[in-house]
């Protein structure tokens, strides 16, 4: 009975975490990058703190529609690379590199010409604003380097080759600490910039894995063969199978985004205090969830790649046995805040007040570990893979602005409760997601062939 719903087999793990291991590195090196941003920004105190944060959200929401342009074409490319046509992927990849080159030029010009009026809709204390707006400014230059670098290095990741920007992310980290350090504290020489020094640590970051992802591209890279002056060379030929497989991704990606900078937004009124306890709880969730990210990501690739070649039965299998993986590993990554919020405070130097807030904060984040892994699994890897977007669409961007951001302005802005309770209240959208997504996996109906045999 058991075999009939689910994957026991040897070579289906082994095909999950050859992917999901990388990835779960590569947030791990994500989440050092951050967590030594965090404390060393720490030690000048909140609007540091604060002002990093804030400012860091408009290249999260360009993050998140990179994320979306990636994840999009990673729909097609994955059922492609099921059905062994590199040519395509190829062709595919040529739109979505494009679609993240024109967006990040948008996002760069705006956040250097017009920082203070960006961070000016996110705070309205005047030193957090200052803070931030310099910080977006020296940021927005690595916006381009950024985008195309993770662009492709999302896509090669469809067609299962992870362990290239696992080594690009691990160099990068060693370069954007060790330049971090540099240029906040002043040290070997340099002036002290302190936040502005931690956003020119990223640029060179960035910089260096443009320069890691393009040269891997031209010298190294054989399974694929795309080169990145490619994107320039028009090919209509796909765009409409990229628009309407791919929209609902981007679509689903800037909700979720732009409700994030929405929140952040919230947090920025309640206070300065609030918005350091809220980027500590950050960053132990990053830790947390690693693995999951990882094993969604990995879904992804799985599902696409077995409904591409036609298995339908083994990818409702497939889909099963990745929900109890969801609910297990949401259990390990409760444990891993539980283990972890007393020691992770202690490396910080903010206020009690935020200590106190951040420490609640994470008790309320290990409980809902279980269902935030199912929701993840489920919506970046299972229905994105099977390419059931749109539903995807629905149940995050409707999640977030319907459920979680009127819930923090309520709790934050007018009944003023706890800080825990605010965030509880703008995560609590997921209990109703899953309940929606697993019925629709369990029915089968989010598996959808996005691929067509008549590609010229």
């Amino acid at each position: 009975m058991l075999k009939e719903k689910f994957l026991f087999e040897k070579d289906f793990f082994k095909a999950v975490f050859s992917i999901a291991i990388p990835i779960a590195m590569q947030n791990v090196i994500s989440f050092g990058v951050n967590a030594m941003d965090s404390v060393m920004l720490g030690k000048l105190g909140n609007i540091a703190v604060s002002g990093a944060n804030l400012g860091g959200q408009p290249f999260f929401l360009l993050m998140i529609i990179g994320f979306g342009l990636a994840g999009g074409g990673a729909v097609l490319i994955a059922q492609y690379w099921g059905k062994g046509q590199v040519e395509v992927i190829r062709r595919v990849m040529r739109i979505s590199m494009l679609a993240v080159l024109v967006v990040s030029v948008v996002f760069s010009l705006v956040c250097f010409f017009f920082p203070t009026q960006v961070m000016s809709m996110f705070s309205h204390e005047p030193e957090v604003v200052q803070a931030s707006a310099s910080y977006l400014k020296v940021l927005s230059v690595g916006f381009i380097f950024y985008s195309l670098s993770s662009n492709y290095m999302s896509s090669l990741r469809a067609v299962e080759s992870v362990k290239m920007s696992t080594a690009v992310y691990a160099m990068s980290f060693f370069v954007n600490v060790f330049f971090n350090y540099i240029f906040i504290f002043g040290k070997f020489g340099f002036k002290a910039y302190g936040i502005v020094g931690a956003a020119m640590g990223t640029v060179i970051a960035r910089m260096f894995e443009f320069i890691c992802a393009v040269s891997y591209m031209y010298f190294v890279e054989k399974k694929i063969g795309y080169k990145m002056h490619c994107m320039f060379k028009m090919d209509t030929s796909l765009l409409s199978d990229y628009i309407s497989h791919a929209l609902p991704v981007v679509g689903n990606e800037m909700m979720w985004g732009l409700g994030s900078v929405a929140t952040s937004m919230i947090m920025g009124r309640i206070g300065s205090t609030f918005v350091t306890a809220n980027s500590i709880t950050g960053v132990i969730s990053q830790l947390a969830q690693v693995f999951i990210f990882g094993i969604a990501n990995a879904a992804a690739v799985v599902c696409g790649k077995t409904i591409g070649s036609g298995d339908f039965k083994r990818a409702q299998k497939t889909a099963h046995t990745l929900l109890i993986m969801a609910f297990g590993f949401g259990l390990l990554s409760t444990a891993i805040v539980l283990l972890l919020r007393n020691p992770f405070l202690t490396i910080y130097d903010v206020t009690d007040r935020a200590k106190e807030a951040a420490y609640k904060m994470m008790f309320i984040l290990a409980i809902i570990q279980p269902v935030a892994a199912l929701d993840i699994i489920n919506i970046v890897g299972i229905l994105r893979g099977g390419g059931d977007t749109r539903l995807a669409l629905m149940l995050d961007g409707g999640g977030m602005w319907i459920v979680n951001i009127p819930l923090g302005i309520l709790t934050g802005l007018v009944l003023k409760v706890p800080p825990q309770f605010i965030f509880l209240s703008m995560r609590s959208d997921s209990f109703i997601k899953i309940i929606i997504a697993i019925r629709r996996i369990i029915s089968g109906k989010w598996i959808r062939a996005v691929t067509r045999d008549d590609v010229i």
